[in-house]
């Protein structure tokens, strides 16, 4: 069930969201409105599809992989049952407090506990107005729900501490500061992408392009190549003059398909091509069609020799 959510101007120029293709970028929004009051979904690819791109064909497990590998959500498992996290849910969202508690296991297995509320209490925390009542943010564009959303529910506990402490009462002790949050570690596959885009730019005076299905592929590169050597065999697979690659406009699919045999020609600093395949099945076929002619004159060779 879609759900009203905040969007803030810094989606827009966060600077690792921007390294993700379009579609990806606009489903990671899209999860939000999906997306349980703690952030949470399952991991079910075509029922995402359905929910956000319903009329798109789109690969949705690569954008979502992509959105993992780049820390903007985590995709785990409880008791066999995948699902997947947004990460820093808490600080750019508030759910309304009337919004139903997470049945979804977190990270570390537990669930989230909702006390009920006082009707008398709740109606006073609604402000008297009703739970679903919309009003717009001042030039945003975007419907929210009223300004209660802004203040989260004190009485909402888990099952791993006490009320987070922006929700704990006035009477409670100040909050330290929050240490500042450590640089985010780059994809493993923003190497490999740029070794293979900046070969390919030399070599056809174009950017690549770069989609869900590119990212996905270039994972699955790194995954079997390692972030080391895949970087080196990208490149040298662009500067390939071999037929089949040259055909295919050096993609980044053809690079997949063939990611092993590449990797040992870089490796070996040989490049296997058809044209020297056909040059020794030539060669051996013309050693097997004199063979018999070169024994025969060996043996009277030996002959003339021994009178």
């Amino acid at each position: 069930m879609a759900r009203s959510r905040n969007i803030k101007p810094g989606f827009f120029t966060n600077e690792d969201l921007v390294e993700l293709d379009f579609a990806t970028r606009l489903l990671f929004a899209g999860l939000w409105t999906v997306a349980d009051k703690e952030g949470r979904l399952q991991d079910r690819p075509k029922k995402i599809k359905i929910d956000v791109f319903p009329a798109d064909n789109l690969d949705i497990d690569a954008m979502l992989q992509a959105l993992h590998e780049a820390k903007f959500v985590v995709r785990y498992e409880v008791n066999g049952a995948r699902y997947i996290q947004i990460a820093n849910w808490s600080k750019h969202q508030n759910p309304h407090h009337t919004e139903k508690a997470s049945e979804i296991p977190g990270i570390n297995g537990g669930v989230t506990v909702k006390a009920p509320l006082d009707p008398e209490e709740s109606q006073e925390q609604d402000g008297g107005n009703p739970a679903d009542s919309l009003l717009l943010i001042p030039d945003s564009g975007f419907p929210v729900a009223d300004s209660s959303l802004l203040i989260p529910d004190s009485k909402t506990e888990t099952l791993f501490g006490a009320p987070p402490a922006e929700a704990a009462p006035a009477t409670a002790k100040p909050v330290k500061a929050k240490k500042a949050a450590e640089p985010k570690e780059p994809p493993p596959t923003v190497g490999t992408w740029k070794a293979y885009s900046t070969a390919y730019s030399v070599r056809y005076h174009v950017e690549p392009v770069r989609n869900a299905t590119v990212n996905g592929q270039l994972a699955n590169l790194v995954s079997r190549l390692g972030g080391e050597e895949a970087p080196a065999v990208a490149a040298f697979y662009v500067r390939s003059n071999d037929r089949r690659y040259v055909g295919a406009g050096h993609s980044v699919g053809m690079l997949v398909q063939d990611a092993e045999k590449l990797r040992t020609e870089w490796a070996t600093g040989r490049q296997g091509t058809a044209t020297q395949a056909i040059q020794a099945d030539k060669t051996q076929a013309n050693f097997n069609a004199f063979a018999p002619l070169l024994a025969e004159a060996h043996a009277k060779e030996q002959a003339h020799a021994q009178h």
